[in-house]
């Protein structure tokens, strides 16, 4: 085994720090909303909290983006959500009618109790 030491430090003031944003997180991206969003460019735009954003870029009938934007915090939820409500998306592609919708709801209250 080799004995492999990392430097922990920190920058001690602001000149010392990195003048470009880097992401919290460098892996790649497993989540299937990935296909329906893109991330924001940190020079382009942040929420108040200086955080980076994700952006919908699901179009519409006429070639339009959607550009809903939500943090991008490492969290999908709130992408799934508004996959879901708004362009009627699932992991699964398009919603087509109400039966497909019950079906899901189904599968979320059976998948809800297995948790609980």
């Amino acid at each position: 085994m080799s004995n492999i030491s990392q430097d922990r430090s920190r920058p001690s003031s602001p000149e010392e720090q990195p003048s470009s944003k880097k992401a919290k997180n460098s892996r790649k991206k497993r989540s299937w909303i990935w296909e329906y969003f893109e991330v924001v460019d940190v020079n382009e735009q942040t929420n108040d909290k200086g955080e980076q954003l994700k952006r919908c870029k699901v179009l519409d009938s006429e070639g339009i983006k959607c550009g809903a934007v939500y943090a991008n915090d490492g969290s999908t939820g709130n992408a799934i959500n508004h996959l879901l409500s708004e362009h009627e998306m699932t992991k699964e592609g398009k919603i087509n009618n109400v039966s497909n919708f019950l079906n899901l709801i189904i599968i979320s209250i059976h998948l809800n109790l297995k948790i609980n």
